[in-house]
């Protein structure tokens, strides 16, 4: 089976098609989010942020960070999110029908917080998503079991800027971007916080992470396994991403609310 030093090695290898297939996984219970409104032109298409969707305590939902469903996502009429790669679509929720459950909501959006935020799918459209995506068992999230394996942190999210953006019409991809633990978990003010250092300079990676606001942080363990001798993978949800901020040298930390936050968050829903 493979070894540690091999996983790494196909990791390290774009041609191994290793970081896309993980990636791709990750992707299917990653949604981008778009508001939608009328006006005297028509219908206005606006890229708001990225949502990881899940399930828990028998109810399904989109979980993003709150400045996204406040500013940007409740005053809009329609909610869009994607659903099939490369193909275009349409699949719309109304904003009234989304029920949000949220941490205290701060007077102010700042890097501390609180910004994380569940918005409850209605049931009749639970079915309609699953043919394209996958809601992640958010109530059976807990750590994996260690294993000799690789472990990684990726960040997903759709970079705004990565984006072609008419008034009706989006282009777009969820990346997921392998990631360096900066500081974290840390708490301040009762909430939990991991921050991730980003190099803006490597390829593939935007200079803004604008429009990744919202985009699930996971933590994948790779190992060989001695059934079927190939890399197998166990993934799980550690945080929300909801806020940047510049460093010198071109690096960006991303700043992320961590598993107590998600959970104190689940509370309010439950």
């Amino acid at each position: 089976m493979p070894s540690r030093e091999e996983i790494v090695a196909m990791l390290l290898d774009e041609k191994s098609g290793l970081r896309e297939s993980i990636v791709r996984d990750l992707g299917a219970s990653t949604v981008a989010l778009f508001a939608i409104s009328e006006s005297g032109a028509g219908e206005l298409l606006n890229f708001s942020g990225t949502g990881s969707l899940v399930q828990f305590a028998n109810s399904h939902y989109i979980l993003t960070a709150a400045h996204v469903w406040e500013e940007r996502l409740k005053p809009s009429q329609r909610v869009g999110i994607t659903l099939k790669e490369n193909v275009d679509q349409r699949c719309t929720i109304e904003t009234d029908s989304l029920i949000p459950f949220s941490l205290p909501i701060p007077k102010a959006w700042n890097e501390w917080g609180p910004d994380l935020v569940f918005l409850r799918v209605p049931s009749n459209l639970v079915g309609g998503i699953e043919a394209y995506r996958r809601f992640y068992p958010l109530d059976r999230n807990q750590p994996n079991q260690k294993v000799d394996g690789v472990e990684v942190l990726i960040l997903m999210g759709a970079p705004g800027e990565f984006g072609k953006y008419t008034p009706t019409h989006a282009e777009l991809n969820i990346n997921g971007f392998f990631s360096d633990v900066n500081a974290g978990p840390s708490k301040h003010g009762g909430f939990d916080y991991i921050d991730l250092t980003e190099d803006t300079k490597f390829p593939g990676v935007p200079k803004h992470f604008g429009g990744v606001s919202g985009g699930g942080l996971w933590r994948v363990q790779l190992f060989g396994s001695p059934k079927t001798g190939k890399i197998e993978r166990q993934w799980t949800l550690e945080g929300v991403a909801f806020f940047q901020i510049r460093l010198p040298d071109a690096h960006v930390t991303v700043r992320c609310h961590g598993l107590d936050s998600v959970r104190a968050a689940m509370k309010v829903a439950s």
